[in-house]
């Protein structure tokens, strides 16, 4: 049965709400089991650095490939590329290998095993992000979903069996599980369909001038904030110690559901917008882009509320009371995701609609990320741990105003501000509610979700028909 886009859109969704969920979930039973040491090792170089390296493993030949005339014929050079730069990655990292752990305050005499996975990991997600490039240039979202999916998946049902089932508390034993499941990945993705990947290899050609700059425009956008992220973590490792980047990942861990949001405007806004040449009316008709960004930016604003609250509690419930230094700052990271949202839903509707757009987002994207650790660095140096969530919501606030500045126009922004007070107000009596009555987590959260979408349709702010818009059917175009 064929499907519309808009189904596609939520299946993207439905899989990323199960990944992070996955992933939550697999660090929350690692932090229960292992010291804030451990883990600190164990999401630097299984979570932090392979994305790092990925810019230049796969560079922006995920979005090349996910062209869906032309991205085919460049699979067999994007997979020799990485392959390739894998190598001269592990060849750096085994000529400075002290260095490089001094840098990044990890123990000297770990090197051989920590660099030997860390290559392992490199490759294969260098490797499997190429293939799914490739299945998702043919529309075949699915599969692609599958290979984006299956290694969070994997990696949650590993941790419990050897954790909580097995009883295996050993650094050395959780580790390699840990950084396991991308390789295991890789192998069913040969068995499955080796036959066809091996088909696409050849012939090797080069990409033209003119696909590299729309795969690298599209890129450089969609990258900021995960390589913020990352190299924040560094900053942190570098300047304050292991520990302390651990539990920054621990406030990005909690924070992150918000980055769903941010992640379902992505998936929705650019095949939507690029779908159309009526931007007006996209924006504008009910249960159409407008409707469904201002849901999500409302959502934003409920989980920021719920983290002032109940950040403590949760880390406490979820990870444990060794990891509380997380909570002292998450507020800052939580807001931060909001502003990263209105950011990418101006950008994305505008690199849609605008092709001029295109250069300014990738200069302002390029400057901020070159100016970032640097300037997270000098923070840290005056304010300590608060320094790099200062530096991080900082950044953030002047990328989205350098982005509306330089936007060809703002209608989407002011689609997403429509009817903003009503949201403010819905924001005020969750917050007026929790701050009056001490409620404990569960029914906090409970009482202050049925207040805050009571109150969001009784002002208008949104129309229930959204609901049967997002769930109807569709004919496809």
């Amino acid at each position: 049965m064929d499907r519309n886009l808009s189904f596609y859109a939520l299946f993207y969704v439905g899989s990323l709400l199960l990944l992070r969920i996955c992933g939550i979930i697999a660090k929350i039973i690692l932090a229960r089991a292992i010291t804030p040491f451990e883990y600190g090792i164990i999401m630097l170089i299984v979570i932090t650095l392979p994305p790092i390296f990925q810019l230049g493993t796969n560079f922006c030949f995920f979005d090349i490939l996910g062209h869906a005339g032309e991205g085919r014929k460049y699979f067999g050079f994007s997979l020799v590329y990485g392959v390739i730069t894998t190598c001269l990655v592990g060849l750096i990292l085994f000529a400075f290998p002290a260095q490089i752990c001094n840098f990044l305050n990890i123990p000297v005499d770990m090197w051989p095993f920590l660099f030997s996975a860390l290559i392992v990991v490199l490759l294969s997600v260098t490797v499997s992000v190429d293939i799914m490039g490739l299945v998702r240039g043919e529309k075949n979202h699915t599969f692609a979903v599958a290979i984006t999916t299956a290694p969070g998946v994997l990696r949650l049902l590993l941790i419990f069996l050897v954790v909580s089932i097995l009883g295996i508390m050993s650094f050395d034993v959780i580790f390699i599980f840990y950084a396991l499941p991308p390789l295991l990945v890789l192998l069913m993705i040969a068995i499955w369909k080796g036959k066809e990947i091996i088909g696409a290899i050849l012939p090797i050609q080069i990409p033209s001038r003119k696909i590299l700059i729309f795969g690298f425009s599209v890129y450089v956008i969609g990258i900021w904030v995960t390589l913020c992220q990352n190299l924040n973590k560094i900053v942190i490792s570098h300047d304050l110690g292991i520990e302390f980047q651990a539990f920054f990942d621990v406030s990005l861990t909690l924070a992150q559901i918000i980055t769903f949001f941010s992640s379902a405007i992505y998936m929705i806004s650019v095949p939507e917008s690029t779908g159309t040449d009526n931007k007006s009316l996209l924006l504008n008709r009910p249960g159409g882009l407008g409707d469904i960004g201002r849901l999500l930016f409302a959502m934003s604003m409920f989980c920021v509320l719920l983290l002032f609250f109940y950040a403590e509690d949760l880390i406490e419930l979820l990870f444990s009371a060794d990891y509380a230094p997380a909570g002292d700052y998450i507020i800052l990271i939580a807001i931060g995701y909001v502003v990263i949202f209105i950011q990418q839903f101006i950008a994305y509707v505008n690199v849609s609609f605008h092709e001029k757009s295109t250069k300014p987002f990738v200069l302002i994207t390029a400057i901020s990320l070159l100016i970032f650790p640097f300037f997270s660095h000098v923070l840290i140096g005056y304010f300590g741990f608060l320094g790099a969530y200062l530096a991080f919501i900082i950044i953030l606030v002047i990328y989205c105003l350098a982005t509306i500045y330089v936007s060809q126009d703002i209608e989407p922004l002011r689609v997403l501000f429509h009817r903003v007070v009503y949201l403010m107000i819905s924001s005020a009596a969750v917050f007026l509610l929790l701050s009056a009555i001490d409620l404990p987590l569960i029914p906090g959260i409970a009482a202050s979700t049925v207040l805050f979408c009571g109150m969001i349709f009784a002002t208008r702010y949104l129309d229930v028909s959204i609901f049967r818009d997002l769930i109807g059917t569709t004919k496809k175009e």
